[in-house]
């Protein structure tokens, strides 16, 4: 074959790995209500999802539809012959968000004693939408594992946790760990979810994670160990962030996609992608099934890092084998250099050494005048919209175009010898300096250079280890949006680094023409996808942009206003329904500037903070009050001076006032979700005979509020529309 053809066939190869690996990565075909009753069914999860939320109506903690959706959960698991127990207790997370919390617990004895496996989800959903999705579908999920898994022997222990409070701060599983059972258990499945659609994924695990990564693997794997080592630097938690604090061990599984309607009402049964569910439902029912047949492992001494291939194999390696396999690479790639050193010149080194950082330079700049340029056509496009994909497909070709067309002089001077070991090198050092500052990324460079280490000088080891790094990499890029948003510069550098392990694959000779074609048809393919993305809507119903109405009244002053809290923008109708104020921080729980108008008073219904007379042996300074919120209401709020306060309870549970939510004015915030009628206890110890903010919020829209004025793509987001209320209240010390 002669070099031109073998570029092409490289070329093309490149590119159809490429579409293949994004293709694996997906989602399957779902199940449907025939499938075998050893199959985890997607379908079947979809009808017992459908029951238990009802007519959809959102069911936060604390609210009289949570408590329906427990029943119903109550009645299914009694239904596969299960007693469920279900645990009531008051918590509070760090953050100061407190409530009552009912958790339901079913376990399953095992044919040995010893510690259980768990499968975690959360039945509550925020104010704003159903939690089709978040976590709807990880209840369903567990119900239709329950039902596959009772009839097989298991050796160890199961136990289904479903968990109230989740999205109040993680307050059922916070309430679950001082629960006697939580000890029993030696390994937590958590099922979770960002987003209605997208690639379902293993994305987290505990330390000394090899016993379980090899449990997971025979599963058709959809995993990363760099996901963890960005999860873990993100302020999010789930479940198993407790769990893991108190020392378990555990995997987490989402799928993340859709990210706009995630926490709106679109996060309904309409919008729940199926073979999302179906993907994740595979992967824990085969982990389970590893994990319930034999002895639960304890932790290893030393974690696995691992990525899937085309999502057919899980290639891993204990973390321990970064450094050495990257010594054995560097060691061969170094010999050859030796043993070939009368063919590399000082000039075609330093030619190769420039030609992968130009490349790199090369696609990021490209991707970030592509986008400037697209959002200069039309409103910026923002991290995450309706036209994200088409967005991304753009930036990526236009990426590759300008990598290749940068880098293709320097390497046909530079020569194919050079350009494969100095590449290879660079691969081999960075994954070195990653092993040792983000190690769970380092496998992503290793993997491919490990491979062309093996005979660098020949044409077929740098055309696999290209390969192999393009079924690794290709499938980074929209993973890497799904998680941090659309960036250029992260897209370009991304794709501009896999297209560094193509320059050794793809060598040149003076007058030959061929990456010109494939250079101009990446281009091609750029223009016409940003410019689709530029023509395309922001958002749209089925990816909308975020607004709450809320309706907050000032007890004190007898005022009213109506605000927006939007946290990408107010949408242009709703900023013209009404002669709106200056942006400035209205809400008592928010420092963010928000659009206010003046509004109707509602009456003068909302919240107490009762103080009570001080006890006997009462410290000098101690305030025992009830705080009481109105019937119904979403949640109440302490809004306190942070020098105020030199210890705090809330319900019994004593709260760091340091690491309360910070509040407007250098304030402290407290929430309480569903407060009880009776009110809950709050016991302070006052240092400043300062002024505290008591607040209430209930669901729902005031008679006047704009609500006609918000377009159909724009919708409430997280707690939703709300009619507040706020007064003054000062404890005095001593009364």
């Amino acid at each position: 074959m002669s070099p031109r053809r073998l570029r092409h066939v490289v070329l093309a190869a490149s590119l159809g790995v490429a579409v293949l690996a994004l293709v694996r990565s997906g989602p399957p075909a779902p199940a449907g209500l025939d499938a075998p009753a050893d199959r985890f069914s997607a379908a079947r999860a979809q009808a017992e999802l459908a029951e238990l939320l009802g007519d959809q109506r959102p069911h936060p903690v604390g609210s009289a539809a949570n408590e329906a959706v427990r029943a119903r959960l109550v009645a299914r698991l009694r239904a596969l012959g299960l007693e469920p127990e279900e645990q009531r207790a008051f918590a509070c997370s760090e953050a100061g968000n407190c409530a009552p919390v009912t958790n339901v617990i079913a376990w399953l004895p095992g044919q040995v004693p010893g510690p259980a496996l768990a499968i975690t989800s959360h039945y509550d959903s925020v104010a704003a939408g159903p939690g089709a999705a978040d976590d709807g579908h990880g209840v369903a999920s567990t119900l239709e594992l329950l039902r596959i898994l009772l009839p097989l022997p298991r050796r160890p222990p199961l136990v289904a946790v479903f968990t109230d409070g989740e999205e109040a701060g993680l307050l059922g599983m916070r309430a679950f760990a001082e629960h006697p059972r939580a000890r029993e258990i030696g390994v937590a499945l958590n099922l979770e979810a960002r987003g209605t659609t997208g690639a379902a994924r293993m994305f987290e695990t505990s330390d000394g994670n090899s016993a379980l990564i090899a449990a997971y693997a025979p599963a058709r794997p959809s995993a990363l160990s760099l996901s963890y080592e960005i999860y873990r630097r993100l302020p999010n938690d789930t479940d198993l962030t407790v769990l893991k604090g108190h020392g378990l061990q555990g995997m987490n599984f989402a799928f993340i996609g859709g990210v706009l309607r995630y926490h709106t009402p679109r996060d309904d049964l309409a919008h729940l992608d199926l073979g999302s569910v179906q993907q994740q439902g595979d992967a824990v029912l085969a982990t389970a099934r590893n994990l319930l047949a034999a002895d639960l492992p304890p932790p290893s001494p030393h974690n696995a890092h691992y990525l899937d291939v085309l999502g057919l194999v899980l290639l891993r390696w204990p973390a321990w084998l970064d450094v050495p396999l990257a010594a054995v690479a560097l060691l061969a790639l170094l010999v050859t250099a030796v043993r070939r050193r009368r063919e590399l010149s000082p000039r075609a080194v330093l030619l190769a050494l420039a030609a992968p950082f130009v490349a790199v330079l090369a696609a990021v700049a490209a991707a970030t005048v592509a986008l400037r340029i697209a959002e200069s056509l039309t409103s910026p496009l923002g991290p995450w919209r309706a036209s994200t994909s088409t967005a991304l497909l753009g930036l990526a070709a236009a990426a590759v175009a300008a990598a290749l067309a940068a880098a293709r002089p320097l390497v046909r001077r530079a020569g194919p010898l050079a350009q494969s070991l100095v590449t290879w090198l660079l691969w081999t050092g960075l994954a070195l300096v990653l092993a040792t500052q983000i190690p769970g990324a380092a496998i992503l460079l290793l993997a491919p250079a490990v491979l062309a280490a093996v005979a660098p000088a020949s044409r077929l080891a740098p055309i696999a280890a290209a390969l192999l790094a393009v079924a690794v990499w290709a499938p980074l890029a929209p993973a890497l949006v799904e998680a941090l948003g659309l960036s250029a510069p992260l897209a370009g550098a991304t794709v501009g680094w896999l297209c560094t392990a193509l320059l050794p694959a793809c060598p040149e000779e003076p007058g030959e023409k061929t990456l010109s074609l494939w250079t101009w048809s990446f281009a091609l393919v750029g223009i016409l996808a940003l410019g689709l993305a530029a023509v395309a809507p922001r958002h749209d119903a089925d990816d909308p942009a975020k607004a709450n109405l809320v309706h907050l009244t000032d007890l004190d002053a007898g005022r009213a206003w109506h605000a927006v809290e939007a946290p990408s923008g107010v949408p242009e109708p709703l900023a013209d329904a009404l002669a709106w104020d200056e942006p400035r921080p209205l809400l008592p729980w928010s420092s963010r500037p928000v659009l206010s108008a003046p509004a109707a008073l509602l009456g003068d219904a909302g919240p107490s903070l009762e103080l009570r007379p001080p006890a006997a042996g009462d410290p000098p300074g101690r305030a025992t009050m009830t705080l009481r919120a109105r019937p119904g209401a979403l949640a109440s709020q302490l809004v306190i001076p942070a020098d105020a306060v030199a210890t705090l309870s809330v319900g019994g549970r004593v709260l760091d006032v340091s690491k309360l939510r910070p509040g407007p004015s250098d304030t402290r915030v407290v929430t309480v979700f569903g407060s009880p009628a009776e009110g809950v206890e709050v016991v302070a110890d006052i240092t400043t005979a300062a002024a505290w903010t008591v607040v209430d919020l209930v669901s729902g829209l005031a008679p006047d509020a704009p609500a006609s004025a918000r377009p159909e793509w724009a919708v409430p987001y997280q707690w939703g529309d709300s009619i507040a209320a706020r007064r003054s209240f000062t404890p005095l010390a001593g009364q």
